[in-house]
């Protein structure tokens, strides 16, 4: 597998720890600072049966794994949204593991035609939908019946444009907590 990290040197030592599994010799550093990781499979390689998926785990500590996302013979290649920039301290490290599968596993962990987690992206949309609903309340004039709010014209570009601009800094910064 390679494992590529936007500026950063390509990773391509794995070490294997069982039948099917395999650990990244080297841990990504500063993860926190990595919102995306692209990961595939390397030209040439066979390992990977049709009826198969790699499933591609990080851990923080060593203990605790958490799916980032799975290849598979049609699907060879792909770029993850991490989370590590709301989830992890700064200077935090991450190890990388891959777990050859059936599909039906991969299929079974919720994993959609992106390979990444569909409730990662269900959460993504919501959190941005809250976002949007607590910008447009902080203008709302409420009306006497309570049923309805009154906003300037301007609240949804006002928001957009906030919100790429918060973007433009932090992909991630709708996730972390609030407070």
């Amino acid at each position: 597998f390679a494992v590529t990290v936007p500026g950063r040197p390509m990773q391509l030592s794995w070490q294997v720890v069982g039948e099917a599994r395999a650990v990244m010799t080297e841990p990504i550093h500063a993860a926190s600072e990595v919102p995306d990781v692209m990961v595939a499979v390397s030209p040439g390689s066979t390992f990977l049966r049709p009826d198969q998926a790699a499933c591609i785990y990080w851990s923080a500590d060593g203990d605790t794994w958490s799916l980032l996302g799975a290849l598979w013979h049609e699907r060879p290649s792909s770029i993850f949204r991490t989370g590590w920039v709301s989830l992890l301290a700064p200077g935090a490290a991450v190890q990388m593991a891959c777990s050859i599968e059936p599909m039906e596993v991969a299929t079974n962990l919720g994993l959609g035609a992106s390979g990444e987690a569909v409730e990662d992206r269900k959460t993504f949309a919501a959190a941005i939908a809250r976002d949007l609903w607590a910008f447009i309340t902080s203008f709302a004039h409420p009306q006497s019946n309570g049923e309805m709010m009154l906003v300037p014209t301007s609240v949804l570009d006002r928001w957009l444009n906030r919100f790429n601009e918060k973007f433009a800094r932090d992909p991630n910064f709708m996730l972390k907590p609030k407070g």
